[in-house]
């Protein structure tokens, strides 16, 4: 026991004289580095000088040789420690110390400032003290994956708070690339999803930096890499044999899209910015990532879908009030407001069909769909009149409104069809009061675009109400669909009926509340031609041949001229408003 005593005594001595040369040694070239320095006269464009010389003055090929006798002091310690001088817990605790004191080192010389010694202490720093840790969690065992995952942040913190605090990009972009290719080691050798947070931390942080000191590009890897870490694990997770890691993915998709969807937020709300192609792009890729993954995972595992719903709302609700409360829209941010409208209209319908049944959820779109309508018209924007679109069409989808109207208009009397629901009558009703509110994009216009949301609540609209007459209609008059005594032909000019009058009520209210139903009413002319070829001659008879021709025919007539009537009557209103 004595013996093993002084061995260690002996060791921790000799440890201690080496660290004292070195020391000195350092002390020693670093004095020297004005002998090296380039004058101001020198061509700085020469080889030579460009090969050896780094930006301060210091040889490159000194810097690389320090690095390795850094680097020897490292492997010093892991000799000392597999020799069994040092117990295993010890040395690796000694040899992540040594590593973080060059980080140190980095900040110390930053002062002058050098930025080629401080790189290379960091290069240093980081080759000792990231192999350290994976060595010490993948092969002994030393410490647990999240024990892990924090230790390789707080040595990443350290590097890039030095980074931030000096102001020199280069160390930041040494330590986040390193600490990327250090997790994607940990995950090959433990696959734990702690060391996916912290790839997440690490976007996160890169992120404020790049929006702090315009370091623009240094926030695009780590973002790339963690959304490629979590897609990988969402495709692992959703294999059979590992479900049970399921849970785990879906608290790390929580994690990176709130921070991400946060700090977006805080940026362009409390620091007053418009949104930029980064926070887009990577928004984009959060949605399919992060919420599409996670709807995945919930799907292939049976998990139950209300938690995701419920968060999906709450950043519903986020989105909105950012883009309202928030947002200066008045003050022309109008690319915010487009951006958290449209995070808000999609996280509304995802968490909606998650959290709510099927009848109910058309009833809860259709009134969004009026009070995004009514909104647009408010606030003079075109944003959320496209909202309204896009809540009608999903209401007359989900309610089988839309289903309803195409079987009634489209579907041969021969076979059955669906009926009208008690929801697709109330849809029916809210898409009329939102298609009835006029549009106004005073404040927001998409240019030749921004009629195009008011055209496709009026087609909702239009399709589905004339569904709604057909399906009431027929069975009246021509017998109930999909029974032997429906007659195809008189069915064949109901639906021509239908679509005339159509066209008169498009032509009328083009000089009114709707001036889009100039464009609309000319292709309803088109498709009731094409119907006349397609259903009314093969299927009819001379009587309702003669029907359906009068009708169609004085629709031609009166169409054009309502339409010349509703243009002129625009024309006057529009002279009769004064320049301001």
């Amino acid at each position: 026991m004595d013996k093993r005593v002084a061995d260690l005594e002996r060791a921790v001595s000799d440890l201690s004289r080496s660290l004292e040369a070195l020391r000195a040694r350092i002390a020693e070239v670093e004095g020297h580095l004005g002998v090296y320095a380039a004058p101001a006269s020198v061509d700085v464009s020469q080889p030579s000088l460009a090969v050896t010389e780094a930006a301060d003055g210091t040889p490159v090929l000194s810097l690389v040789g320090r690095t390795c006798v850094v680097l020897g002091g490292g492997y010093l310690l892991r000799a000392i420690t597999d020799g069994g001088l040092l117990p295993r817990a010890g040395g690796t605790a000694l040899g992540l110390a040594y590593g973080i004191a060059w980080l140190i080192a980095a900040w110390r010389v930053l002062a002058a400032p050098r930025v080629a010694n401080a790189a290379f202490h960091c290069i240093a720093a980081v080759l000792i003290a990231f192999p350290l840790l994976w060595e010490a969690t993948a092969r002994f065992h030393l410490l647990s994956q999240p024990a892990a995952a924090l230790s390789i942040a707080a040595v990443t913190s350290i590097g890039l708070a030095i980074a931030w605090q000096r102001r020199v990009q280069t160390v930041a972009w040494i330590v986040a690339i390193s600490g990327i290719l250090a997790a994607l080691a940990f995950l090959a050798a433990t696959g734990a999803a702690p060391m996916a947070l912290y790839l997440a931390y690490l976007g996160i942080v890169t992120l404020w930096l790049a929006y702090t000191l315009d370091w623009t590009w240094l926030r695009w890897p780590p973002a790339m890499v963690v959304d490629i870490v979590v897609l990988a694990m969402v495709a692992d997770a959703a294999s059979v044999w590992h479900h049970d890691q399921a849970s785990g993915v879906m608290v790390v998709q929580l994690v990176l899209f709130a921070g991400y969807f946060v700090s977006f937020t805080v940026r362009t709300l409390w620091r007053s910015r418009q949104v930029v192609p980064f926070e887009v792009v990577q928004t984009l890729a959060l949605l399919t990532v992060c919420f599409g993954g996670a709807v995945y995972l919930m799907l292939t595992t049976g998990s139950n879908a209300r938690a995701l719903g419920g968060a999906s709302l709450a950043f519903a609700v986020g989105s909105y009030a950012s883009a309202f409360a928030f947002v200066d829209w008045r003050g022309g941010h109008w690319r915010n407001f487009v951006f958290f409208a449209s995070l808000g209209v999609v996280f509304t319908i995802a968490g909606t069909a998650l959290v709510v049944a099927a009848p109910l959820q058309a009833v809860v779109w259709a009134l969004l769909a009026v009070a995004t309508a009514w909104g647009g018209r408010r606030y003079g924007t075109i944003t959320l009149a496209s909202h309204a679109a896009v809540y009608a069409i999903a209401a007359a989808v989900v309610s089988g409104l839309l289903a309803h109207a195409a079987a009634a208009l489209s579907v041969p009397a021969v076979d059955a069809w669906s009926p009208l629901t008690l929801p697709a009558t109330a849809v029916l009703a809210a898409t009329a009061l939102a298609a009835a509110i006029p549009l106004s994009g005073q404040n927001e216009s998409w240019g030749r675009w921004s009629r195009v949301s008011k055209i496709l609540v009026a087609g909702v609209l239009l399709w589905t109400a004339g569904g709604v007459v057909c399906g009431q209609a027929v069975p009246l008059l021509a017998g109930a669909p999909g029974t032997a005594n429906v007659d195809a032909a008189v069915v064949a000019t109901i639906r021509t009926v239908i679509l005339a009058l159509s066209v008169l009520l498009l032509a009328w209210a083009a000089g009114g509340f709707f001036v889009e139903g100039r464009w609309l009413s000319n292709m309803v002319l088109v498709a009731g031609g094409v119907k006349l070829l397609a259903e009314d001659f093969p299927q009819g008879r001379p009587a309702t041949l003669f029907l359906s021709l009068a009708v169609y025919g004085g629709a031609l007539i009166l169409g054009p001229r309502l339409r010349a009537r509703a243009a002129r009557s625009l024309r006057a209103r529009n002279s009769s408003v004064e320049p301001v």
